[in-house]
């Protein structure tokens, strides 16, 4: 049925006919217990509207006297539904835990500020199974039990297979394995076989949680720290708790990606910690709090990456028609945020315009705000010299969600007054029937600003080249095809990053071997290598690979004709690369000094 399907995809459907089995409600009393009891942010009462006119329709609802009605077919439908809602947000619940397993409370007693720093970082998590409903418990269990007493590699791969239907591929079965290993679950027995460690064969026998909880937290970073995060006044989203991730990873210096940190939540959320309130938000519950309190925690550098201060925004704009100055530390992150909340700010329309100037600026396509009636709202430039072209910005904000009946003729005038051919049309998603009609005028490209925020964010650590980044604004795609294209090139831009590795990692084994002179490998048995590794990556990527790597720009191997050595560690290797980033950031230092008039200091 319609309204089953909507109740079980759409939050406040079935929840709002509940309210009403006690009696009519207008509309801003709907509002107000939406907030209040479920954690939804709406600033006006238009998704309650939206909410309660399907239901009219359906015959679930009937309005009038300015109030919302149950029917009787309402009525009944209700009694056949399961309604949810978030558990109250106690603060002063008092929890008392049971008494912890010996195995897993040495592990805790462990964690001193060292020991926090030294956790695995967890950037690979992978739980085969239904995350909802306490499923992700289940599976980990089910591998864990797997290995009491002992399992081979096949087995462990064979049982994975035949337990989880949609871990079929042998890589998939190895990163759940990896997975229990980063978790603190299972550990070797030997080359070939793994048993669960003391800890999880204590969470095996006693089937709490918690000593679960207290396993992982041990074991990976930034998952008992995820709770402190979360129990923040302004509740941040998962977008947000990925950026700060950084903070709490001091080995790796670089955010955990998206599914990592879903991954925490989604363990969090089975053992009882945190509470889902939406696609993105978290809120961590009672007994959560109570838990990160009996935790040693990881304590961040918060000045480190967030130096730019709230009204950093209108300091950009100052400095540069792209918004874009010499600070550089999560610059990115700041801008995306800007431009998702500027998307939401109705009553502030120009907020967004400039937030999607910055943005496309920080992209690598300068530009400027223009604004007022009969202008666009502002053009970027794509592309150098001669093979450039403008490109027209139409921003249009939603405090309430789609962007709906905004009329888009005129658009082709506003174009031709500053020289552009097509029009980039930037919002928080648009309804549907505005969303066809500009999706098929082939001079206007769709941009959702989610989409445009999580470009930019990729940008500090898989930047794009301008090339690449040619499927955010090419009005041949629709806008649902934007993601797809661009993620095909960050995945790429993560392999080669993988593939780069595992070569001076190849290499640097090779080096150490006692039995082999010099440590040179020839191509061919670099690549038989790589296919041990289950990378399968042709030879051309594989050459341009090892020609970067040895260039004097990097140095970390040594090529002579077609055999390669190492010259130096996996993590000189990374400081190296790393070093590259910090002296463009110093040269564009200099070179703004020197434009500016500033003295610039020379060296002898």
């Amino acid at each position: 049925m319609l309204v089953e399907a909507l109740h079980c995809n759409v939050r406040f459907v079935g929840e709002a006919m509940g309210a009403l089995s006690s009696g009519p409600r207008t509309h801003d009393q709907l509002l107000e217990l939406a907030r209040d009891d479920f954690d939804l942010q709406w600033d006006t009462a238009a998704p309650v509207r939206d909410r309660t006119g399907w239901l009219a329709v359906t015959g679930m609802v009937d309005l009038f006297d300015r109030q919302v009605h149950l029917t009787e077919t309402g009525r009944r439908v209700l009694a056949a539904m399961e309604l949810g809602k978030p558990d109250p947000d106690e603060t002063d619940t008092v929890v008392q835990f049971g008494p912890t397993p010996k195995a897993i409370a040495r592990l805790v007693e462990q964690l001193d500020q060292t020991g926090l720093k030294e956790r695995a970082d967890g950037a690979n998590l992978y739980i085969p199974g239904v995350a909802a409903n306490g499923g992700v418990l289940d599976a980990l269990q089910v591998l864990t039990e797997a290995a009491i007493p002992s399992i081979s590699d096949a087995d462990f791969v064979r049982s994975v297979q035949s337990t989880f239907p949609k871990a079929q591929t042998v890589a998939t079965a190895r990163t759940a394995k990896d997975t229990l290993k980063a978790l603190g679950l299972i550990q070797r027995t030997s080359s070939e076989s793994w048993t669960a460690t003391p800890a999880a064969l204590a969470w095996v026998e006693s089937g709490e949680p918690l000593d679960l909880a207290r396993i992982v937290h041990a074991s990976i970073a930034f998952f008992g720290e995820v709770l402190g995060e979360l129990d923040q006044t302004l509740r941040p989203t998962t977008g947000t708790i990925t950026e700060r991730s950084s903070l709490y990873l001091p080995n790796r210096g670089k955010p955990l990606s998206r599914s990592a940190v879903n991954t925490r939540l989604n363990l969090l959320d089975a053992c009882g910690l945190v509470t889902r309130l939406s696609q993105t938000t978290y809120r961590t519950t009672a007994l959560g709090r109570a838990f990160k309190e009996s935790l040693p925690g990881f304590q961040p550098d918060n000045s480190v990456g967030y130096a730019l201060s709230d009204g950093a925004t209108e300091n950009h704009h100052r400095d540069s028609p792209t918004g874009i100055n010499h600070q550089t530390s999560f610059l990115g992150s700041h801008i995306a945020a800007e431009l998702e909340d500027a998307a939401r700010d109705s009553a502030n329309p120009k907020r967004l315009e400039k937030a999607a100037v910055v943005a496309l600026g920080y992209l690598g396509m300068p530009g400027q705000h223009v604004g007022g009636p009969g202008a666009v709202d502002g053009h970027v430039r794509f592309g150098v010299g001669t093979d450039s072209r403008i490109l027209a910005i139409e921003a249009k904000t939603s405090a309430t969600g789609p962007v709906r009946g905004q009329p888009l003729f005129g658009l082709s005038e506003h174009r031709a007054r500053v020289g552009a051919h097509v029009h980039l049309l930037i919002g928080p998603g648009f309804e549907r029937r505005m969303l066809k009609e500009a999706d098929d005028d082939p001079a206007i490209a769709v941009i959702d600003t989610g989409l445009l925020a999580e470009v930019v964010r990729h940008q500090e650590q898989t930047p794009l080249t301008l090339i690449q980044l040619a499927p955010l604004v090419d009005p041949a795609l629709k806008a649902a095809q934007r993601g797809d294209a661009l993620r095909r090139y960050w995945e790429a831009q993560d392999m080669r990053s993988r593939l780069e590795y595992a070569l001076v990692d190849i290499l640097n084994a090779e080096a150490q071997d006692p039995l082999e002179e010099g440590g040179w490998l020839d191509l061919t048995s670099i690549r038989r290598e790589l296919r041990t590794r289950e990378y399968r990556v042709d030879e051309g990527t594989v050459v341009e690979a090892l020609d970067f790597l040895a260039s004097s720009r990097i140095g970390v191997l040594q090529r002579l004709e077609q055999r390669y050595r190492c010259t130096a560690s996996v993590h000189t290797a990374g400081q190296r690369i790393r070093a590259l980033g910090s002296q463009w950031v110093a040269a564009t230092e200099l070179h703004r000094q020197a434009r500016s008039g500033d003295e610039v200091p020379v060296h002898s």
